[in-house]
């Protein structure tokens, strides 16, 4: 019985530390460039999203919409007529861009602000 409790007081914290997770959170940050799309996959502590909305209206909003607090997944146009695949969620953030449908201005521009989010969740 002495050995149980002794081993439970041993694998219990360890076993609490890893199911919470570390406390900054782990980052995953993917950049793919293909001939016909660019995507970005970032998965970051959800204590950082609002950062990230921020980031995004920062960047991409024109004043009539935001991406604070919005959960998405679906395709987009902004006013600038960027056209482009979000899937956006708490700690999460999906976007892959259409080369084919949109300017070259708008790709430099969307890969600026993807490239912009590994500053912001660190």
């Amino acid at each position: 019985m002495k050995k149980l409790a002794i081993l439970l007081c041993i694998l219990l914290p360890g076993i609490a530390i890893i199911s919470c997770g570390f406390p900054d959170g782990s980052i995953s940050i993917k950049h793919s460039q293909y001939s016909h799309y660019y995507e970005m996959t970032a998965k970051f502590n959800p204590e950082k999203t609002a950062k990230v909305d921020r980031w995004l209206d920062k960047e991409l909003s024109t004043g009539n919409m935001s991406f604070v607090n919005t959960r998405l997944d679906g395709e987009i146009t902004l006013d600038s007529k960027a056209t482009f695949y979000i899937k956006k969620s708490p700690g999460y953030l999906h976007i892959k861009f259409d080369k084919e449908k949109n300017s070259d201005e708008v790709y430099f521009k969307i890969r600026s602000v993807c490239e912009g989010i590994n500053e912001v969740v660190r």
